[in-house]
Order: structure tokens, then C-alpha cells, then sequence
């Protein structure tokens, strides 16, 4: 791990560690909004483990929102591989169905990339 990494993730960890041996205390966690003195639903916990939870909630909600805010593009880009597989196909069938007037088969090169001018020494000397 790099310094820098060091430098996030070790005050974090001890962010962690003291947040934990701070909040030790039981409290009670209830899912009844409707009556506070004896509810229906509820367990007493580390409050820890309340706000761990709240924290891996809203980590997980947030996620998801991501990920389903994503699926256009995800699917965009199937749809753009298929095609470009397609065209692939139907390009290479198209190269081997070539064929000169004698009747055999023509090699088509693949293109080739655009050369820049060459530069000569007293042009490079004075920067241009």
C-alpha cells in the first residue's frame, strides 16, 4: 500500500476503533412507532451496532441506487458490442467472399495509419 493510502485508511481505523469503545451502552432498537413504553417489536443492542447498521443501510441503498441509475448505459453498451460483433461478421464475410477478375481470392491489407511529415534537424533545432 502506497503512503497516501496510509494516511486515509489508519485515521479511519482508529476513527472506528474509539467510536466503538465510545458507544458500548445498550439501548433498546424498536420498530414500534406507536407505542414507546412497551412495543411490540424490539431488542436492546450496543448502540454500535445501531449506527454500524444505519451506516451498512444507507451504504447498501446507495449502491443499489447507483447501480439501477446505471443500467441505461450498461444496457447501451451490450447493444453497441452485439452490433459491433454483427458488423465484424458480416465485414469478414464480405473479405472473403472478395475476389479479383481472374477468380482468386484478393488479400485486402488492413489499414494503415497516417504517418506524420518528417522532420528535419534544423527544424527541430529552432522548435518547429
Amino acid at each position: 500500500m502506497t503512503l497516501k493510502t496510509w494516511f486515509i485508511l489508519l485515521p479511519c481505523a482508529v476513527i472506528g476503533v474509539v467510536l466503538t469503545l465510545a458507544n458500548m451502552v445498550p439501548v433498546q432498537f424498536s420498530l414500534d412507532p406507536f407505542s414507546s413504553t412497551r412495543p411490540a417489536l424490539a431488542v436492546t443492542v450496543p448502540l454500535i451496532v445501531v449506527i454500524m447498521g444505519a451506516f451498512l443501510a444507507g451504504l447498501l441503498a446507495g449502491g443499489l441506487g447507483a447501480w439501477i441509475g446505471q443500467g441505461g448505459h450498461r444496457k447501451g453498451e451490450r447493444v453497441a458490442k452485439r452490433e459491433l460483433k454483427r458488423v465484424q461478421k458480416q465485414q469478414d464475410a464480405a473479405n472473403s467472399n472478395r475476389v479479383d477478375q481472374a477468380g482468386t481470392a484478393v488479400a485486402i491489407a488492413p489499414p494503415s495509419t497516417p504517418s506524420l511529415p518528417a522532420q528535419t534537424a534544423h527544424a527541430s533545432r529552432n522548435g518547429g
